[in-house]
């Protein structure tokens, strides 16, 4: 075990390195830095040890990844400190052996292209496993007996070879739970028909899924093997796992695993239906769990060791964060939160994000979201947050920064942005203006951000609707201003249309604090018209 020991905790880097020591000894330019590589035995997978000094870096390590990891913190080191490497010493490797990316949400699915920049991006922030479950291909769910056509199996295997390349293993998800009659053999020989198509053409892995279908067997065949209950349900699952590790994939592979998902998948009470599901599955099985709920703010150590009691030590992580498919007005652009640090001696043996609908925008969370993987004990939110900016927005990360701070919230529920609801708090209560005005103006300058590159581009909405919010509060603030400086009339006409024009985006920013705000100047403006109408009559 290595212990989280580090004075670069403070640098914008991602994933923070488990131990490492800058030390006295100038820097390098990382392009003229020579990196001499030695394999040795005694680094963990996919660890690495790298010490720069004297103008030349040395790294050892175990195998291919854990030399790809080293130079992907020599490039982090280097981006987070004008291209120059300092003198250090970094004894590093992952908590968490199985760290991800699922695409696994309802909407329109990621284009290819996007599939191919999160590969890009889980190879330079450490991540090993990309999953191909997006609800809406009809080939992944409605269509699963149906091998892929042609076309969409050549995208799929250039999506295993840039993985391949990249040190990301991509593994395709299958979802025949919905239709599946799992009494007969003629299905399971249709589910490993489609399995063995993905394998054949150089597919790394392949999953089941059995999530979001009803608590219940649809087909009178399978309640009569089965039974008619939860457990019954749990059990047919169970027993389609088992059938396809040990007739498709152990057969090409002794040592091969499946990861699958139950349906009763959120939660940590045992249940009818985990238990038969647990209880059926071979050793050789990890599952996905999202926590004590499907999109949660917090998971603890105590969640999973009350998940683990049900599953069994081979739990995973499919964390819906920060995935926005149950409200596509919002944007989540904030770090992962509310994640426990103490992993290591867990049940817990992997993690994934499941992301945002719009690639580009939800890269932020997943580059926390790796950070927190690499090492949890070693994760701040607030670290992780400018390590994000800086590699997602790159050159537009100032011009963004004022959105992304006012949509980093997490969970959905909580406030979309506490500071500005403070200091709108703060303005209505005479305590002053300024942080409100300050804030405002920072937002309004967001509707001129360039939307030539992304995530810009894909920002669009939410630009513009912060813009005409970010306006309505300034109007507003304008007549609070003005009430409190007992000036001459105030026509409230130019406020309300301004909150008209704020309220008319389905991109929502700071939707649970302004319109507030705007209300109570307004209501103040009408009270103080009456008045003024009381005392003149």
């Amino acid at each position: 075990m290595l212990e989280v020991e580090t004075n670069l905790r403070g640098a914008p880097i991602v994933p923070l390195p488990r131990r490492a020591r800058t030390s006295a000894g100038g820097a390098w330019s990382l392009d003229r830095l020579p990196i001499e590589e030695v394999t040795v035995e005694d680094v963990a997978p996919e660890g690495y040890r790298l010490n720069v000094a004297d103008g030349r870096a040395r790294v050892e390590a175990s195998g291919p990844r854990g030399f790809r990891h080293a130079r992907a913190t020599l490039a982090e080191l280097a981006a987070a400190n004008g291209g120059a490497v300092a003198a250090v010493a970094v004894d590093d490797a992952p908590v968490l052996g199985r760290r991800g990316i699922i695409e696994g949400f309802y909407g329109e699915p990621w284009s290819h292209e996007d599939r191919l920049a999160a590969l890009r991006l889980a190879g330079r922030v450490k991540l090993n496993s990309y999953v191909y479950a997006p609800k809406d291909d009809p080939w992944h769910r409605e269509r699963w007996r149906e091998p892929y056509p042609d076309a969409d199996l050549a995208r799929l295997v250039e999506l295993a070879h840039v993985g391949a390349e990249q040190g990301v293993d991509v593994v395709v998800a299958i979802h025949p739970a919905g239709s599946m009659v799992f009494s007969e053999d003629a299905e399971h020989e249709l589910l490993a028909a489609k399995a063995r198509q993905l394998l054949d053409a150089g597919i790394a892995g392949v999953a089941l899924l059995f999530d979001d279908v009803p608590m219940v067997l649809n087909h009178d065949a399978d309640r009569e093997r089965f039974g008619a209950d939860a457990a019954a349900l749990g059990a047919a699952h169970a027993l389609t796992a088992r059938r396809f590790l040990e007739d498709v994939l152990q057969p090409r592979r002794p040592d091969a695993e499946l990861l699958v998902v139950p349906t009763d998948y959120a939660g940590t009470e045992a249940s009818d239906y985990r238990t038969a599901f647990a209880a059926g599955l071979p050793d050789e099985t990890y599952v996905w769990w999202t926590g004590r709920d499907i999109v949660v703010g917090e998971i603890s150590r105590e969640d999973i060791d009350a998940a683990a009691a049900v599953f069994g030590d081979r739990l995973l992580l499919w964390d819906n964060f920060p995935v926005n498919d149950f409200d596509r007005g919002r944007a989540f652009l904030g770090p992962l939160v509310g994640r426990t640090g103490e992993i290591e001696g867990s049940a817990l043996q992997g993690a994934w994000s499941n992301p945002m609908v719009e690639f580009a925008p939800g890269c932020f969370g997943i580059v926390a979201f790796a950070d927190w993987a690499w090492n949890p004990a070693g994760y701040d939110p607030r670290r992780a947050a400018a390590a994000a900016l800086r590699l997602v927005a790159g050159p537009d990360a100032a011009a963004l920064a004022p959105l992304v701070r006012t949509l980093s919230s997490w969970p959905p529920g909580a406030p979309m942005d506490p500071e500005l609801s403070a200091a709108a708090d703060a303005a209505l209560a005479g305590a002053g203006t300024d942080a409100l005005r300050t804030l405002l103006e920072q937002l309004r300058t967001v509707a001129d951000v360039s939307t030539q590159r992304e995530p810009a581009g894909s920002l669009r909405p939410w630009l513009a609707a912060a813009g005409d919010m970010a306006a309505a509060g300034l109007a507003a603030l304008e007549g609070l201003v003005a009430l409190d400086d007992r000036a001459g009339d105030i026509s409230p006409a130019d406020i309300e249309a301004a909150l008209a024009r704020a309220e008319a985006h389905d991109a929502k920013v700071a939707v649970d604090v302004v319109p507030d705000f705007v209300r109570a100047v307004l209501q103040r403006i009408i009270e103080r018209s009456s008045r003024a109408d009381a005392a003149a009559g």
